[in-house]
């Protein structure tokens, strides 16, 4: 094997062959991965999901918590719930691609 091989194989995704745009630390070596696989790798998205469910919850009774008590749900209201898991679940990722970038 040739160093142009080594070079060759290192830029590719394990899962579909696209350029790498990340590595990820595993036991035994690497893992590379394109954005898209990047997105959906186990380890990133059970992070997030944490993060997301842990600093979601404490936004939503700080920020939501009294107006569902009250029983004014509506659907604005949903929306900002839902808005509230889901930028924490982002910043996760973003910061998790962000360091493991190529």
């Amino acid at each position: 094997m040739t160093d142009d091989d080594i070079q060759t194989i290192a830029v590719i995704c394990e899962q579909c062959r696209r350029p790498v745009r990340y590595r990820f630390r595993v036991a035994g070596g690497g893992s590379q991965r394109c954005l898209q696989h990047a997105l959906v790798y186990p380890p990133v998205v059970n992070r997030a999901l944490r993060v997301a469910l842990i600093v979601g919850t404490i936004l939503f009774i700080i920020n939501q918590a009294d107006v569902v008590l009250r029983g004014d749900l509506t659907t604005t209201v949903a929306l900002k719930i839902a808005l509230t898991y889901l930028v924490p679940y982002s910043v996760s990722t973003y910061s998790a691609l962000q360091i493991n970038r190529i």
